[in-house]
């Protein structure tokens, strides 16, 4: 599997959503698909009352060390810097990046991407902050990398 991907300078992103710690482990995955249900269950979106898009943003941040350790998930809706968070939920601002922007055609194929990703020795990632933004039929993936 070869992906393109183009360098994209962003300003920080802002998202408000429910938090998971986890890692990229089988046991990890297994957590990560039932934050997935609990996402849909609690109707995350619908508490997001000012999102900036209907999209759905992954975001993976205070990461321990790199792609084998530790990292917070969160899964929610981009909003904007500063607005009032709804009880129960978290917010995360993202800091100004560059990333390696990454569009694959299925959703469903995120996990096979990512491997792809981790495989790959030109990205040379800064464990700042990374987030999909997730449409019905595509998605895109940001990674953090150096300039």
């Amino acid at each position: 599997m070869t992906m393109h991907y183009d360098l994209v300078t962003m300003e920080p992103v802002t998202i408000a959503g429910i938090t998971l710690r986890t890692d990229n482990s089988e046991a990890g995955m297994q957590k990560i698909q039932q934050h997935w249900g609990q996402f849909f269950q609690q109707g995350v979106t619908a508490k997001v009352a000012r999102a900036v898009d209907p999209a759905i943003y992954e975001a993976y941040f205070d990461y321990e060390s790199d792609a084998n350790g530790a990292y917070t998930l969160m899964l929610g809706n981009r909003v904007p810097s500063g607005d009032d968070v709804p009880a129960g939920l978290h917010q995360v601002t993202l800091p100004a990046a560059t990333y390696a922007k990454f569009t694959i055609d299925d959703p469903r194929a995120i996990r096979q991407a990512w491997e792809h990703i981790w495989s790959r020795a030109d990205l040379h990632r800064t464990y700042s902050g990374d987030f999909e933004v997730i449409g019905e039929k595509s998605a895109d993936i940001y990674v953090a990398v150096q300039q």
